[in-house]
């Protein structure tokens, strides 16, 4: 990662992801951390942390938490979520999200064709089908 891309991740941390982080532990009702593979995203890509990655990443879990099973669920399935920015040219085959021991696993492309990253429609289906 070259300073400009530690710039705008920096920029990205200090402008949007503790109130992100925040709301998400708002709604599942526990700490629940997001961990950014920072070093996977080029300077294009970092831009979309907070509208493609973060708000939908957080939409998805507002819509599974709106009632009490589903916030159950995830406190009791999820203890942490991990981001990892893929390959643009093979993002949309290469996508992919799952659940290993309690870490949901996001891997998209977030600054490429919208092919290659999940919105929150995708995570909360795969949220509620796997938890």
């Amino acid at each position: 990662m070259g300073l400009q891309e530690k710039k705008a991740a920096k920029a990205i941390k200090d402008q949007y992801f503790d109130d992100y982080q925040k709301d998400l532990n708002e709604i599942v009702g526990k700490e629940l951390p997001i961990e950014i593979n920072w070093d996977s995203f080029d300077l294009n890509s970092i831009k979309f942390i907070p509208s493609v990655c973060l708000q939908r990443t957080v939409d998805a879990f507002k819509a599974v938490c709106a009632d009490d099973l589903g916030k159950e669920a995830v406190q009791e399935g999820i203890s942490k979520i991990v981001v990892n920015n893929i390959e643009e040219s093979t993002a949309a085959e290469n996508k992919s999200v799952g659940l290993d021991s309690g870490v949901l696993i996001i891997n998209a492309c977030y600054g490429g064709h919208h092919s290659g990253f999940f919105t929150d429609t995708d995570i909360k289906g795969y949220l509620e089908r796997s938890l």
